[in-house]
């Protein structure tokens, strides 16, 4: 028996040499793109809609027993060091370290890039229209509460362009040093995060007093030091900060998600499964909406979201965000947006982005 244990064990170190060796492989061919890139002019640093292509092939060459998304995560890391030996890509987001919004952007750039941490939305913003950030990580809706204010409110102002998404899974937890749940006496957390665990806080902790913070690691770092105090967080923050969990899972719906989306001032080109997110403000008048939707229909565009949110200009005027399936360079797509900006009082293309499969 011990005999097969060390031949499987030299079996995987010759295998994990070969690895070693592939890995280092790619990772020169990485810097032989970048010197080619160079010769032509190419300036573009991140193609999203190239590594969104390697990962749906990878998942059709997939026969297990690795599942998808322990090969997502291998090849997410493998990518994001390649592309380090490219360039150093700078992506801001919500801080401090171990926010969802840092979870985010792992998720999707992978840990070889620098994440810089913001104090809020609009500085993210601001920071990437500044050239200080390559992109930006932010939440724009969560399947309970909806969408995000302050981004959608950005997007309306800013000449930024919608670059990829990423759904998140959060799962809030009840950070704190006190032993008895009664003993707390403030929790801090971000306000979507009181909202999502709002339910569970009346039952439990109904005197609590809430405490709004810029993001959840914040909140974490806030109570370290302080007394009959908790926490609203990741199981991360609590690994990263040092403050035991009190109680796990405390979100009042089970399949919390957030929804993030990467911004920056590239146009994404075609993966070949696309999402295009659009703004549009009607004329207040009957059957603007149906007049406005008709084209997505005669043409069978799928729509997989549409949501109004206030003007801001009249009293009971709204704007619409709609999400469709379709790059905007595709031509039926192209042909339908024409037709949607005709019947709109407004209207804006926010970006055309790899689907989040």
């Amino acid at each position: 028996m011990a005999k097969e244990l060390k031949q499987i064990r030299q079996s995987i170190d010759k295998i994990d040499k070969k690895l070693v060796d592939l890995l280092n492989d790619r990772a020169k061919l990485a810097q032989n793109i970048k010197i080619e890139k160079e010769k032509l002019g190419d300036e573009s640093i991140f193609k999203p809609e190239r590594e969104a292509q390697i990962l749906r092939k990878l998942n059709l060459l997939n026969r297990g027993p690795l599942s998808e998304k322990h090969l997502y995560i291998v090849f997410r890391e493998i990518m994001s060091a390649c592309l380090s030996l490219e360039t150093q890509l700078k992506v801001g987001c919500l801080g401090p370290e171990m926010s969802y919004s840092n979870l985010a952007l792992i998720r999707y750039f992978g840990s070889s890039v620098k994440s810089s941490f913001a104090s809020s939305i609009k500085e993210i913003f601001n920071e990437v229209e500044a050239n200080n950030y390559h992109y930006g990580v932010v939440p724009i809706e969560n399947s309970s509460q909806g969408s995000i204010k302050e981004t959608l409110d950005n997007l309306i102002s800013s000449k930024l362009s919608i670059c990829g998404e990423v759904n998140l899974k959060v799962q809030h937890c009840l950070l704190s040093k006190v032993k008895i749940l009664k003993s707390i006496k403030t929790i801090y957390a971000h306000d979507q995060s009181f909202l999502q665990c709002n339910q569970w806080l009346e039952r439990n902790l109904p005197s609590a007093r809430r405490i709004s913070a810029t993001s959840n690691s914040a909140a974490v770092k806030k109570i370290n030091k302080m007394k009959n105090s908790a926490a609203i967080a990741s199981e991360y923050s609590s690994l990263f900060y040092q403050i035991p969990i009190f109680k796990k899972n405390i979100n009042d719906y089970k399949d919390n998600t957030t929804r993030f989306i990467v911004i920056g001032k590239n146009n994404i080109a075609s993966s070949g499964n696309d999402k295009t997110s659009i703004l549009a403000s009607i004329p207040n008048k009957s059957g603007s909406l149906s007049k406005l939707l008709k084209p997505l229909a005669e043409k069978k565009i799928t729509m997989t979201k549409i949501e109004s949110i206030p003007t801001k200009i009249n009293n009971w005027e709204y704007m619409f965000v709609i999400d469709i399936k379709g790059h905007k360079d595709d031509k039926r797509v192209t042909n339908v947006l024409t037709q949607m900006s005709k019947d709109s009082v407004f209207f804006k293309v926010l970006g055309s982005y790899p689907i989040n499969d």
